[in-house]
């Protein structure tokens, strides 16, 4: 392993300290600018990116733990909540052709998530008259 790959691998930071230190608002807010991404956290003041993805007090409370340092934001935490508004939506009516326009991922994608959950269309029960 380089150098290089082992200081990246140093500072990954796991999701459930995210949470800890800023909270799972603005952790979904900074994985909603900034996910799969390495970002830099200054040592003394946030910079302006950060304060606008996640507003001011969050971003000073990632300098005061992560300052001087990149660290690696995850998306797991976005990914499960879009996954849930997916599941919420279908349940409210929506075709996937609408979910893949409203959530900006292919129809076979969200097909796959509703899949996961067993929420995936099954053919209506006819309907007999008596």
């Amino acid at each position: 392993m380089s150098a290089m790959s082992q200081l990246k691998q140093n500072n990954r930071v796991c999701e459930q300290e995210l949470i800890d230190v800023i909270g799972i608002d603005a952790t979904l807010q900074l994985e909603r600018a900034f996910s799969a991404s390495y970002l830099y956290i200054p040592a003394r003041a946030p910079s302006k990116a950060i304060i606008n993805a996640i507003g001011l007090t969050s971003a000073m409370k990632l300098v005061e733990h992560f300052g001087c340092g990149d660290i690696w934001v995850p998306k797991a935490l976005l990914m499960k909540y879009r996954n849930i508004s997916i599941f919420r939506e279908r349940d409210a009516g929506k075709t996937l052709p609408e979910l893949s326009a409203q959530f900006q991922t292919g129809i076979a994608n969200v097909r796959r998530i509703l899949k996961q959950r067993g929420m995936l269309d099954n053919p209506a029960p006819a309907v007999t008259a008596l």
